[in-house]
């Protein structure tokens, strides 16, 4: 018998009681427990190995019958082997000295792998479900489960699993728990992610009496979604008529459905205070183990909390996708033509790309890595998302991405909710320290020579688009097509310095802060903000005190003023133009959109128009300002007080540590400049994409003109290689009009928003989250999606799958719920629509394993979905379709 620490032997009682064992010792509540380790198991099986193998050997898992017939004989193998007397001794032994001779325990299975298999409840497969437990078993009961035990590790649900799964039928042990039985009155699941997704909002299912009824779904369940973003609550209760509790004064019977009071039938299975207390256990479990946890528990009559087991939430993350438009929404906001995002695409990719090189990232691994360099941000519903799994891809190529990882995560808005739990992979260790010293000594050289090289990059780039824009201006369709491919060019070799620029930025923010809350944990927290005011003007604060500077001359021109309270401001724009007002505000005006006219509204969007294609857009800005009275005067002294006053405060709160003060100041003067060069990089990015407005919009007239487009402003209905391919050979289609037909009506008809982060799993548009919040239409039926992807078949109505005759090959299961037994069946369907269960039951675990789209818990399913009926599932909104009934 294997007891105390020796449990936590994962080799001797498998990855489940070992977890168990390891909670204990970190203080949950788990009930005692001793085990019958693999090696007992083996032993007992020894006398009848070979006749197993033999039976074995004759399986045919695509036959059903042939898996019962040698299921059924392997177990009456294994129930008639001889127990060794000394097993039996110490199996005896170990019950009366943890429990007491008169306790009633559960008995549990755990297969354990052997010979380089996973065992159940592994990281990489749950194997939930298939072995057999026994609950309210005695002493006198004890040897007899102990041996079926055993035999559920050939029994036919087990035998089916390891043939779907590929394994072997012989690389296993199983070994044996026996745990005191904790009296539920309330029981749980709990994952501490989305099991469908893998979001690391946690999902909880309660229902009332032990939790074989939640497990098995034999009883209603309340669902609780509960967010990680500020750990709000979303119940979807269910009527809960039944309840699965002991049989009074029958024990041995097992357990039985009981009716449950009416006045707890609409209520909640568990107080507010119970879901805070499974929360937190569960995030001290996840802790523990480091990786999501999927958890039952129970709570008795006395209100505790009893931990009944973990396992690893399994999840296939190379079929995951976190996204996020927290912080790219700002650039690119609302719907977005496909012409912006081709060139937005292009844009993340070159940029990117030559950063990750300035890093020391080899260009032969960056070359492997092509695909997620051009998918870095999605088009989702017309919206321009990150991904952000890409992104954890990309930067785990450097090996100085752990420096600046909290940082990267805090500047992008990572939502708790949407969190990468992968692991960055490793080198081998022998190579981990040269390659990671060499990466951090690259990134101090090019700390070094940061900031002359930002310079050279600001003088490169305005001599490069001075060229560009000259060469534009007589350039014929063709060379303008050349031009953009030249630019982005050029643009690969150079832009990486920006995210260069990004990191020091990041980098120094981080320690500057850590040292503020070390140093001045009393500050008020605008202090750091304040330090930041003041040095030398960026671009950003050149081209505000231009149009503050066009506002103050607007407000010695009554007439002007006039005339923009009045009047259209296209209509004013033409007056100051045609020197109405005087030349000079005219030619302030003039000037600012020549210097600063790619600055505006929306402006790394190409289908929308900015003050060097349109000056009235400046116009219209400068009069708000002059409406007010803010000067340049005014914001320059603003600025300069803040900074002064933020300086005298630092100076107080460190009287006596002048030598703290001087490193805040040096960090926060790093702040300062590189901010700076963030912002004058922010409007070169600019000025590549107002060249590329300018260039579009041109080819988008000569389209136009050769009756390709309909309208020039078609043009942004396209993307950038359809265009550029149609002058240079390289295009795939002439019909123009067509692609913008089908693009125009999608951008017109793009839908409701989806939310700001969410995560897929499987194909991304099979994925995407209901932004209708479950409403459904004519027709259409609601459920809990649990396994992603959309299928179409025959439904198939079952109540019992051993009167099922052959499946269908395009058949949609119906049922009422599942349990392993149904494996054969399952495997069989396209599709599985469940009327009970749970995001955490054996249905919908079953479904994600094998790829299965899955639905549960959608109530009346086997009699509102007709027998025969063809219809559609979209198993990860949860929606069934009926598209047409079957006549007969």
């Amino acid at each position: 018998m294997v007891r105390g620490r020796a449990l936590l032997n994962t080799a001797a009682v498998g990855p489940k009681f070992a977890r168990q064992a390891r909670m204990a010792e970190a203080g949950l509540p788990v009930p005692r427990f001793f085990c019958l380790s693999a090696a007992v198991f083996t032993r007992v099986l020894r006398p009848v190995r070979a006749e197993i193998d033999a039976l074995l050997r004759r399986l045919d898992p695509a036959d059903p019958a042939s898996v019962e017939e040698k299921a059924a004989a392997i177990r009456e193998l294994i129930l008639r082997a001889p127990v060794p007397a000394d097993v039996e001794r110490l199996l005896y032994q170990a019950f009366d000295q943890e429990f007491g001779d008169d306790a009633v325990v559960s008995v549990r299975s755990s297969v354990v792998g052997t010979a380089g298999q996973q065992g159940e409840d592994s990281a990489d497969d749950a194997f939930a479900g298939i072995s057999d437990s026994f609950l309210y078993v005695t002493r006198d009961e004890l040897l007899d489960k102990v041996k079926q035990c055993w035999a559920s590790g050939f029994g036919s649900q087990a035998l089916l699993y390891r043939s779907a799964r590929g394994s072997t039928q012989h690389g296993f042990a199983v070994a044996v728990g026996v745990q005191r039985m904790r009296f539920g009155q309330a029981s749980f699941v709990l994952f501490t992610c989305d099991p469908l997704t893998g979001a690391r909002d946690r999902v909880l299912a309660a229902g009332l009496g032990i939790g074989e009824g939640v497990v098995q779904e034999k009883v209603p369940v309340d669902h609780y979604f509960v967010s990680r973003r500020n750990d709000t609550v979303r119940p979807v209760l269910a009527h809960k008529a039944e309840r699965m509790v002991e049989n009074p004064g029958r024990l041995a019977d097992g357990p039985q459905l009981s009716a449950v009071p009416e006045e707890l039938r609409d209520a909640p299975a568990l107080t507010d205070e119970q879901i805070r207390q499974v929360v937190a256990a569960g995030d001290r479990i996840e802790k523990l183990f480091g990786c999501p946890q999927d958890i039952e528990g129970t709570f008795t009559a006395d209100g505790a909390l009893h931990i009944l087991q973990a396992r690893p939430v399994v999840l296939d993350l190379d079929r995951q996708r976190l996204w996020s438009n927290a912080n790219i929404t700002e650039s690119y906001p609302g719907v977005t033509t496909a012409l912006t995002y081709s060139f937005a695409q292009r844009f993340y990719r070159e940029d990117f790309h030559d950063f990750y090189r300035k890093l020391g990232v080899p260009r032969d691994l960056l070359d492997r890595h092509e695909n997620e360099l051009r998918g870095m941000i999605g088009l989702l519903r017309g919206r321009v998302y990150y991904s952000l799994s890409v992104w954890y891809v990309l930067h785990g190529l450097s090996r100085t991405f752990p420096l600046w990882r909290n940082s990267f995560e805090r500047m992008m808005g990572m939502s708790p909710s949407v969190y990468h739990v992968r692991p960055t992979p490793l080198l081998k260790p022998a190579d981990q320290l040269p390659a990671t010293a060499a990466a951090l000594l690259r990134l101090t050289a090019r700390w070094a020579i940061h900031v002359p090289a930002a310079r050279h990059f600001g003088q490169w780039w305005q001599r490069t688009v001075t060229e560009h824009r000259e060469a534009a201006a007589t350039a014929d369709p063709l060379q303008l097509a050349q031009l953009m491919r030249s630019l982005w060019r050029e643009a690969g070799s150079h832009w990486g310095i920006t995210l260069v620029n990004d990191i020091l930025l990041q980098i120094h923010e981080t320690m500057a802060m850590r040292l503020f809350d070390r140093w001045l944990p009393d500050a008020d927290p605008g202090l750091h903000s304040d330090l930041l005011c003041g040095g030398e003007e960026n671009r950003s604060v050149v081209i505000l005190m231009s149009v503050i500077d066009i506002a103050e001359r607007m407000r010695t021109l009554p007439a002007l003023m006039d005339a923009l309270a009045t009047k259209p401001v296209e209509e004013v724009w033409d007056e100051v133009a045609d020197g109405a007002y005087g030349t000079d505000i005219a030619d302030r005006l003039r000037s600012h959109a020549e210097l600063h006219g790619d600055r505006g509204l929306q402006e790394l969007k190409l289908e929308v128009r900015v003050p060097r294609d349109d000056p009235a857009q400046l116009l219209r800005m400068a009069a708000e300002y002059a409406r007010g009275d803010v000067t340049r005067q005014m914001l320059r002294a603003r600025e300069t007080d803040t900074r002064d006053a933020g300086e005298a405060r630092l100076r107080t709160l460190l009287a006596g540590h002048p030598l703290r003060r001087r490193v805040l100041r040096s960090l926060v003067a790093g702040q300062r400049r590189y901010v700076n060069i963030r912002e004058n990089t922010r409007y070169n990015r600019s000025e590549l994409f107002g060249f590329a407005r300018s260039v579009y919009r041109r080819l988008g007239a000569d389209l136009a003109a050769r009756g390709l487009l309909e309208t020039a402003d078609d043009v942004v209905h396209l993307t950038e290689e359809e265009i550029l391919g149609t002058y240079d050979g390289t295009a795939v289609t002439d019909d123009l009009r067509g692609l913008v037909a089908v693009r125009r009506a999608e951008y017109e008809a793009r839908g409701a928003e989806l939310p700001m982060d969410f995560v897929t799993m499987g194909p991304v548009r099979d994925g995407l989250p209901d932004p209708t919040s479950g409403t459904v239409g004519e027709g259409t039926l609601y459920g809990l999606g649990s396994s992603g992807g959309v299928v179409r078949g025959t439904a198939r109505v079952v109540v019992d799958p051993h009167e099922m005759g052959e499946p269908s090959d395009d058949m949609i299961l119906v049922a009422r719920e599942t349990d392993p037994g149904w494996l054969f069946l399952m495997l069989s369907s396209r599709g599985i629509v469940v009327e009970r269960g749970t995001l955490l039951s054996h249905t919908a675990i079953s479904g994600r394993k094998f790829g299965i789209p899955t639905i549960v818990a959608l109530q009346h399913a086997t009699t509102r979905i007709p027998d025969g009926a063809r219809v559609e599932i979209d198993g990860a909104a949860g929606t069934v379709t009926i598209l047409e009934e079957d006549s007969a």
